[in-house]
């Protein structure tokens, strides 16, 4: 057996040692310019041409006139306390009223916490939902939902390993639907350092991986900021990368003739469009913040969010379709109100620096910005001056893509327990962001393993921020 797994290249236990030889000595040759297998296959989205087309031939199933050319998805992992930053309840007992003062915003009768000045002077410019409800009360299985459209089937989906099962995010789709128009990768993750990029929560799942994010997992706020596998070595002048390149396209060439399996005939083809993600120099300028003047990091502020909402501006700017800026300490179960007012500046500071930059730049018009969150926080404060984990009612913001600012759509009862009027699903959310997109959230296509699914299984269009 032995003999003939080395002869016949007729035997899958050739093909494999053949390929993944090839495999091993491309990577290595690419690896001296600062582009890992590993990379590769993150980046690989960015190259529409190798993407396969949906199972089935039918590609872009469009639900209408597309008002978004982007998505800017501002994830905020734990849970904002909606008591105390978008719907306060100054009426009801101190208890459930919390520390913090409300105060007017431009909308006549809406209030907000004390500590989202900027935003309450913006409301005019965003749509403010007050009624989103699920009910799930984890943060994975949470996050799951609201990033996917579907509630978590299996808790066990939890774990890494078992991403690749999960429904893809919204995100996923995006890439997979619309590509990229321009090379660079059409689903990006910045700065991807939370627990959700950690475990793998931005996957495309069953999907397969070439419609994953590109996650940065890299700090935009620190001086050592790089993005990994996009920076050539500095050490590596031009005409050694030049070099390089060519040894890999050589050893391509070589190995080809070793082995004709259609796995390995299509990997020289995506390490040659990888190399040609990392040198263009509209990706290096994509990712380049220190080219932002310092007033304007300034604005955003200097923290992991702001530079990350900096950043996701640049991608937008660029072109990219789906943009997660994604972040996270929001879980507040002690000691919610010295939380609160680290954590909400931050946020009224980098948000309202966003709408403003999107505006000036004429990106808003084309850009749907969206935050959301796992769920809201409990009614009443617990014994440990905290908010606990909450589905019943919570409060999420749009933006952009022609959405009419000053709306505040539905409403949560006296104590913010559950909604009063409106009632909105993680489902409806994601029908919303597909339609904004021109995408047919209800289009049915295949899994790698041949399983019919769709897009989306429900979910309504929320009407009044399409209107």
């Amino acid at each position: 057996m032995g003999h003939n797994t080395r002869s016949s290249t007729g035997c899958p236990g050739y093909r494999q040692a053949a390929l993944s030889r090839r495999a091993f000595l491309t990577a290595g040759a690419l690896g001296g310019i600062g582009l890992s297998l590993s990379h590769y296959l993150a980046l690989r989205a960015a190259a529409p041409l190798t993407l396969p087309s949906p199972p089935g031939g039918e590609g872009r199933v469009r639900g209408g006139p597309a008002r978004a050319k982007s998505v800017l998805l501002l994830y905020t992992m734990g849970g904002i306390s909606h008591h105390d930053s978008f719907d306060p309840k100054p009426d009801a007992p101190a208890e459930i009223r919390g520390e913090f003062r409300t105060i007017p915003t431009c909308v006549p009768g809406i209030r907000f916490s004390e500590y989202v000045p900027r935003l309450a002077r913006m409301l005019d410019q965003f749509a403010l939902i007050r009624s989103v409800q699920h009910n799930q009360t984890d943060h994975g299985v949470g996050a799951y939902y609201m990033l996917r459209g579907y509630p978590q089937p299996d808790p066990s989906l939890d774990r890494p390993e078992n991403q690749k099962r999960a429904n893809p995010t919204i995100g996923a789709h995006v890439a997979r639907l619309l590509g990229s128009p321009n090379g660079l990768p059409p689903y990006v993750c910045v700065p991807g350092l939370s627990y959700l990029a950690q475990i793998d929560y931005y996957t495309a799942g069953w999907m397969g991986r070439a419609y994953d994010p590109f996650v940065l997992r890299s700090d935009p706020s620190l001086p050592t900021f790089g993005v990994p596998g996009l920076t050539p070595l500095a050490d590596v002048s031009p005409t050694r990368l030049d070099d390089r390149v060519s040894l890999a396209r050589a050893i391509d060439r070589h190995c080809r003739l070793l082995d004709a399996s259609p796995g390995a005939k299509g990997l020289g083809t995506h390490y040659e469009r990888a190399f040609q993600v990392l040198s263009a120099s509209r990706t290096r300028r994509a990712f380049d913040i220190a080219g932002e003047p310092d007033r304007v990091r300034d604005r955003y502020g200097r923290t992991r969010l702001g530079q990350g909402c900096l950043l996701g501006r640049r991608l937008v700017e660029a072109e990219v379709p789906f943009v997660t800026v994604d972040d996270d300490g929001w879980d507040h179960h002690a000691q919610v109100f010295p939380g609160l007012k680290q954590r909400l500046p931050e946020l009224d500071r980098c948000l309202t620096a966003l709408l403003d930059d999107l505006r000036q730049r004429g990106l808003l018009q084309t850009t749907l910005v969206a935050v959301l969150t796992d769920f809201g926080r409990t009614p009443v404060i617990n014994k440990s001056a905290g908010r606990d984990h909450w589905p019943g009612v919570f409060s999420v913001l749009f933006a952009g893509a022609g959405i009419r600012g000053g709306q505040v759509l539905g409403a949560s009862d006296k104590i913010g327990a559950e909604p009063r009027e409106g009632r909105v699903s993680p489902k409806d959310l994601a029908a919303t962001l597909y339609h904004f997109l021109g995408i047919n959230p209800f289009q049915e296509y295949r899994s790698l393993e041949g399983r019919p699914h769709k897009v989306l299984d429900e979910g309504r269009v929320i009407p009044q921020l399409v209107s």
